[in-house]
């Protein structure tokens, strides 16, 4: 063996020396599995939770307008907010999307309110 091989033998024991106690740590520390009715009962719980987040964060419901003029009202109501809104914030912004989402809501309440 010549003396480079020697430094290359000794530098890859150096680096490999770390990674060998690491797995020998590994395979001594027994994994014990998780109940199955425990791991259900966690993901139940976690599916409930993001639910409910997501039912929290909707916005609140409105009461349907009775004519085509109340519609159309609260349909210009409505355009001027977002138009307030659109001189500070861009059209992704929560409160502008919001009121996005009640504009389509009316118009499909106008549609259907049209003879």
């Amino acid at each position: 063996m010549t003396r480079q091989d020697e430094h290359h033998a000794r530098h890859w024991r150096r680096l490999l020396f770390p990674v060998g106690l690491l797995l020998a740590g590994c395979a001594s520390h027994e994994v014990v599995p998780p109940v199955a009715g425990q791991v259900i009962a966690e993901q139940r719980l976690e599916d409930l939770e993001r639910r409910m987040q997501k039912l929290e964060s909707r916005p609140p419901v409105e009461a349907p307008y009775g004519s085509r003029e109340d519609v159309l009202s609260r349909i210009n109501q409505l355009e001027t907010e977002r138009g307030g809104l659109l001189l500070k914030y861009t059209e992704l912004h929560p409160a502008v999307r919001a009121i996005d989402r009640k504009l389509l809501i009316l118009r499909e309440q106008l549609r259907m309110l049209e003879p």
